[in-house]
């Protein structure tokens, strides 16, 4: 299926009451040819539990309900920080058997043992992942668990939110390269972090804090994903600067993603 460009969504706000899940539902029907990769977050990964909640078991039948949202469940490779020379996080210090054990557990949210509703999902969104070349063999055995365990879809998109080690590039699906607010973004080397282009069409990023208007976000949206420029993966932009509610103007910025992706269709069909 060719990629025309879709919505990374850091889906970290709890489905209670599941109206506030609803302005993405809304934008997904709105704009059925906008593709949403949007990732649930429970507690840290899946929670605790063996099934999703009582408040999630639904929020999950209605994402996927919807053909054009893919759910990644979130996992984090980290449970050590403050490493040292300014390291706050440790990448790769969870038990590889710690991220197997929550994978199976997002495998096994669609059996019958969690009821009847389609709970399923589509990859794998694996934050904290290292960006140097130290972690290659644990970041292989996650993703190979990954693909062989994940029978609905196997997606897995590695969070680094930096410039990586080309190795991993040939590892993870697509790579979250920038996760930070517009004004580090208008002053970054984009380049750097695709591999000057060589890695573009897995390449995603997230700007937050984004307080320019709309017509600035339409140049920045239509530089990322447009096929003429720099023809990235995936994007997320907004103007808050956390994840636990939509963006103000997300109708908007959804109804760009929308216009490049019309016209990424019409250059490459």
């Amino acid at each position: 299926m060719v990629n025309y460009g879709f919505i990374l969504v850091p889906l970290y706000i709890y489905p209670y009451p599941l109206s506030l899940w609803q302005p993405l539902f809304n934008v997904a029907a709105s704009y059925p040819n906008v593709t949403f990769q949007a990732v649930i977050n429970v507690d840290n990964g899946p929670g605790a539990t063996n099934c999703p909640n009582s408040d999630y078991a639904p929020a999950m039948v209605a994402l996927n309900s919807h053909p054009n949202i893919k759910t990644l469940g979130y996992i984090h490779s980290a449970n050590k920080y403050n490493c040292g020379a300014g390291q706050d996080i440790c990448p790769c210090t969870q038990p590889l058997s710690a991220l197997k054990a929550n994978i199976t557990k997002y495998q096994n949210w669609n059996t019958a043992n969690c009821g009847t509703g389609d709970y399923h999902i589509d990859g794998i969104f694996l934050d904290e992942s290292p960006s140097d070349g130290a972690n290659i063999t644990y970041m292989k055995n996650a993703t190979a668990f990954a693909k062989s365990t994940l029978t609905r879809g196997n997606t897995v998109l590695f969070n680094a939110g930096e410039a990586v080690n080309s190795t991993y590039w040939s590892i993870a699906d697509y790579i979250n390269v920038f996760e930070d607010t517009e004004a580090n973004y208008d002053i970054a080397d984009i380049g750097s972090l695709d591999g000057q282009g060589a890695y573009h069409a897995q390449t995603t990023l997230i700007l937050y804090s984004y307080t320019d208007g709309s017509s600035i976000m339409q140049r920045d949206v239509n530089t990322i994903l447009g096929v003429t420029h720099d023809a990235m993966a995936g994007l997320y932009i907004t103007d808050l600067d956390v994840y636990n509610r939509f963006p103000t103007n997300f109708t908007g910025f959804v109804s760009l993603v929308n216009a490049v992706n019309k016209a990424n269709k019409a250059v490459i069909g």
